[in-house]
């Protein structure tokens, strides 16, 4: 038996006998996410990216403004950068560049630099 993926970001499994593309390839849930270190609330919206190994994804927001239901579907691309350590998000004309800081099975971390913020989005996987 041979291994086909090894660790390649700092919180990822040693070992893992998917490749990072298809660890990669899941139906994501964000559970959580920081900015600068700081929990935000995101209470009453859920954000679901649904990644297909054909390196296209759809986003799924849905939550209330003021009491109204919204639901928001976004069709986008990702690819990975970098010998796999950052994955290119792009929505519309719209492109963001992410660490990946995990990815296992069933948990994503993505780092985000944007200006002088860094925002963390922990995500579970089905």
């Amino acid at each position: 038996m041979a291994f086909s993926a090894c660790k390649k970001g700092s919180d990822d499994p040693v070992i893992s006998l998917k490749t990072r593309k298809d660890r990669f390839t899941n139906t994501w849930t964000l559970v959580k996410y920081e900015k600068n270190g700081t929990s935000q609330d995101v209470s009453g919206s859920t954000y679901v990216y649904a990644v297909s190994n054909n390196q296209t994804l759809t986003r799924t927001v849905e939550g209330s403004i003021f009491g109204y239901p919204i639901r928001n579907i976004s069709n986008g691309t990702w690819t990975f950068l970098n010998d796999d350590e950052d994955v290119q998000i792009t929505f519309g004309s719209s492109t963001t560049i992410y660490a990946i800081q995990r990815l296992a099975s069933k948990e994503l971390w993505l780092k985000e630099n944007s200006g002088s913020d860094t925002y963390t989005y922990y995500f579970v996987g089905n």
